[in-house]
C-alpha cells in the first residue's frame, strides 16, 4: 500500500471528520468550525482545503463512489457481458450492504442535493454514467448473441432504479440479504433475456 502524500491524507481526514459530523448533527447542524475541530485543524486550515460544507459534501460523495467505478472497470473487463452484469449486480449489492456508514451518508447527501437544484447536475451525472454502463452490457449481450432482442436502454434504466432502490433496504431489513436480492435481480434482468439452446 502506498503512503498518501500529506495533503491527500489531510483531505481524507477532513472528509471523514465531516462525514462523522454530518451523520451526528445533520447537514444543517454541522458547522465548518466543528468539522475543523474533528479533523484537528483550525478553521482557517479547513478553508485552505474546502471553501464550504457543500464542497466537502461533494468531495465525500466522490470519494465514496470510487469503489463503484472500480467495480464498473472490473465488470467491463469480463469477456462475456452477461457475466459482467452478474458480477456487477452481486458486487454492487454486497458493497453497499457492507458499507452502511457510507450508504447512510449518501442518503443524507441525497436529501440535501434534492433541496438544492444547483447540485442536481451531480446526481444527473451519476445516473447517466450508471445507465450508460448498464446499457453497454445489455447491448454487448445482444451483440454476442446471448440475449434475445430487447431495448437495452429500458433494461438499463430499470436495473439502475432497482439496484439503487434496493441498497438502503439491505441495511434496514432483517429479511433481505445481498445474495438473495442479487439472485432475484439476476433472474429478472439477466436470465429472462437469455437465449437458451
Amino acid at each position: 500500500m502506498t503512503k498518501k502524500a500529506p495533503k491527500e491524507q489531510r483531505v481524507e481526514d477532513i472528509i471523514e471528520a465531516a462525514v462523522s459530523e454530518f451523520l451526528a448533527s445533520g447537514y444543517e447542524g454541522a458547522s465548518m468550525q466543528s468539522i475543523a475541530e474533528q479533523a484537528g485543524l483550525t478553521k482557517g486550515g479547513l478553508y485552505y482545503h474546502f471553501g464550504s460544507k457543500d464542497e466537502i459534501l461533494i468531495a465525500a460523495n466522490g470519494r465514496y463512489f470510487e469503489p463503484i467505478w472500480e467495480l464498473i472497470k472490473t465488470a467491463e473487463a469480463i469477456t462475456c457481458p452477461v457475466e459482467g452484469l452478474r458480477y456487477f449486480i452481486h458486487e454492487y449489492l454486497q458493497y453497499w450492504s457492507s458499507h452502511s456508514r457510507q450508504m447512510i451518508f449518501i442518503l443524507l447527501s441525497l436529501s440535501k442535493i434534492m433541496a438544492c437544484s444547483a447540485m442536481w447536475p451531480l446526481i444527473n451525472s451519476y445516473s447517466e454514467r450508471m445507465i450508460v454502463f448498464y446499457e453497454r452490457l445489455f447491448t454487448g449481450g445482444l451483440e454476442a448473441g446471448k440475449f434475445r432482442n430487447h431495448n437495452p436502454k429500458s433494461q438499463a434504466t430499470a436495473l439502475f432504479a432497482a439496484l439503487d432502490g434496493a441498497t438502503p433496504y439491505l441495511i434496514i431489513s432483517q429479511n433481505l440479504s445481498p445474495e438473495s436480492v442479487a439472485k432475484q435481480f439476476e433472474m429478472t434482468f439477466v436470465d429472462t433475456l437469455l437465449i437458451h439452446g
